[in-house]
Parts: structure tokens; sequence; C-alpha cells
């Protein structure tokens, strides 16, 4: 029996003093994030992977399983399979599962990403793949063969930075300033890696004057401006193949990269990672969801898999 919760890390708390309330968790604390009183604090206790939080981190995921497992019995034996980036240290290893333990989690195991990912795929068991994770602020470059972690990197560059990029270009291109909320929606609803495209998206930005202004901007737009963040990555992509002895990089020209993670979502990825990368790709049907469908079924059939031990 298992529980899969797909809830973003964010919860909505009422403080006073030295006490707190939980006003709301995950998805609808996200929503409150811009509404919220003055009386309410937002509170992002774990980012990619990484605690910097631990109390909220605590309580955010005790309101998680509590509103995920009913049966109250459940709880006296919850065991978790944790995905994680693969550059997380020792350190940052430790305080999850701690937090984990406080949170009423009785047993941990810790696996890369990467391993979750190719619980998916039709691999053979000694094939090795890449797989890219690009996250809203970290990239996750993994190698693997199997059910095996072979290598991996971990780069600073994700969705934040395209975030930025369509900032700049509105206030270059448009004379308007926008939220950072507001270019994230831009991207999410219109940013395509295909060249001349021409769809389009209303936003709201404020100009020279103080004044909202309704505006329009088109995919093409925001490609000019996310689409170097991009090429970053895939030359980050090439510098791991090149630090592979000459057999694994074949197998990786052979076998190919694998893209996930909520930027893989982009309109024109496949066709544009391949003209750049000049290997076969996959992008995953569910790049948001394919890391916890496969540590669901490490869990689940209790399969031999490389663990991260520490």
């Amino acid at each position: 029996l298992g529980v899969i919760a797909k809830e973003p890390a964010f919860l909505a708390v009422e403080e006073n003093g030295s006490k707190f309330k939980v006003r709301a968790s995950g998805k609808e604390a996200q929503k409150m994030f811009l509404t919220t009183s003055k009386n309410v604090t937002i509170y992002q206790p774990i980012v990619n992977g990484e605690i910097i939080n631990e109390k909220m981190a605590t309580v955010l995921i005790s309101e998680v399983l509590e509103k995920s497992i009913q049966d109250k019995f459940l709880f006296k034996k919850i065991s978790a399979i944790v995905a994680v980036p693969c550059a997380l240290n020792v350190a940052q290893l430790k305080l999850i599962k701690s937090v984990l333990h406080s949170s009423g989690i009785s047993k941990v195991e810790f696996v890369a990403n990467g391993v979750c990912v190719c619980q998916n795929l039709q691999l053979d068991e000694n094939s090795r793949i890449m797989v890219v994770d690009i996250g809203k602020f970290i990239t996750d470059i993994s190698v693997l063969s199997g059910n095996s972690f072979d290598f991996g990197r971990m780069y600073y560059i994700g969705g934040a930075n395209m975030d930025d990029s369509i900032t700049t270009y509105i206030q270059d291109n448009h004379n308007l300033e926008v939220s950072d909320q507001t270019s994230e929606a831009i991207k999410d609803e219109v940013a395509s890696l295909y060249e001349r495209d021409l769809y389009r998206t209303d936003y709201i930005g404020i100009d020279a004057d103080g004044k909202f202004v309704k505006n329009s901007i088109t995919a093409n737009e925001v490609r000019v401006s996310i689409v170097n963040v991009y090429d970053k990555i895939f030359n980050l992509i090439k510098d791991v193949i090149k630090e592979q002895p000459k057999d694994i990089a074949a197998e990786i020209y052979s076998n190919g990269v694998v893209f996930i993670g909520g930027c893989s979502k982009i309109s024109g990825l496949y066709e544009y990672a391949k003209k750049k990368l000049d290997l076969p790709i996959i992008v995953a049907e569910e790049p948001t969801d394919i890391v916890v469908q496969g540590a669901a079924k490490l869990l689940g059939k209790n399969k031999q898999f490389m663990k991260i031990e520490f």
C-alpha cells in the first residue's frame, strides 16, 4: 500500500509570538502567496530538495501526511523513498532524514532522481543513459546504468533564470516592469523553442508613471529572452559527457538524453535539443511527475536499487 501526494512546498502560518497556527499547506498555501494578510507568513521550507527551514519543513510534511493518510493506523509504519538531486551533501541528507523522522516517517531511504526516472524507461540493465532534470533553480545531470547511479553534476541554473530573462526583456523592449510571478506565468503560458512562434498572451505591467498597463507578448519574444539559458544547459550537458570515459560517452551518444523537470515541458524542446546536442532525445511525457512515479515503483515492488548511503 502506498500514497502519492503531489503538493508544492508552501506553508501558510499565522504567528503570534512563539506560537503559530497552520492556515494552509501545499497548493492552498501557494495560492495565498500574493493575497495573504499581514498576520500570515508564507514559508517555502524546502527548495530543490534542500531543507532551508527545519521547523517549518517538519510541520509541512506532517500536514501533507495527515491530509494524505486517513487511516491513523498507517502512521505507525510509514516508509519513504526520498528522491534527491545527485549533489546533496551528507549534512543535507542527514537533515532531511531528521525532519522526516520528526514528521512521523519511521524508515527513510535515499535515491538519486535519475534512478527513479529509469524505472519508467525500457532500458537494458547495463545500458547507460543521461537524465537531465531542469527545475526552477537547479539543473541536475546524471549518468545512469539500469538501477545504478554512475555520475552526476548539479548546476544552479533553471527556470528562475528564464523568469529573470523575461523580466529584463519586457523592461528593455516593452518599457514595463513586471513581477517574478508574472514572468513565470508568461513562461508557463507561451514559452516555446520553435522559431517564429506567434502565439500570444496578455499580461499586466507597470509603466514609468506607475500606472498598470495591459500588454501582450508573443512566444517568439519569450524564446528570444530564454533561449540563452537552454543553450547554457546544453553546453553543460556536453561538458559532462566529455568528463566520461570514452566507452561511457559512446553509450550516451547511442542511448541519448532524457529530459525531465518543469522546464522540460516547453514546446519545441525535443527538436531544439536534438539540433544542439546531435544525439537521441527523450522528453518525458510527464516530466514533473516521472521521478515520484519511479520512486513509487521502487517502494511498492521492493526492487533492488542503488541507494545513497552515508
